[in-house]
């Protein structure tokens, strides 16, 4: 295992659990299961969403990106050097 692997599957462990975190530190409006599910014409409403509601979307977002390029990272890594 080299250190590249070992650093980016830290990194991805890290953003996970922060993805989970302010996944449930965000509200839902009232619409439960279903409109996580459905995805409900009011929750795209950004007008409907407190500053901190808003500030929590981004930052959710910039972590799934983060995300998913060390994941494509780890992967290109590890098949040129493995």
């Amino acid at each position: 295992m080299t250190v590249y692997e070992i650093v980016g599957g830290v990194v991805l462990m890290v953003v996970a659990v922060i993805i989970v975190v302010l996944t449930l530190l965000q509200h839902t409006h009232g619409q439960g299961l279903s409109g996580a599910i459905n995805g409900g014409a009011q929750g795209a409403n950004a007008s409907r969403l407190t500053p901190a509601d808003q500030m929590l979307a981004k930052i959710t977002k910039v972590a799934g990106v983060i995300f998913f390029v060390v994941a494509i990272a780890a992967c290109i890594l590890s098949s040129r050097l493995g």
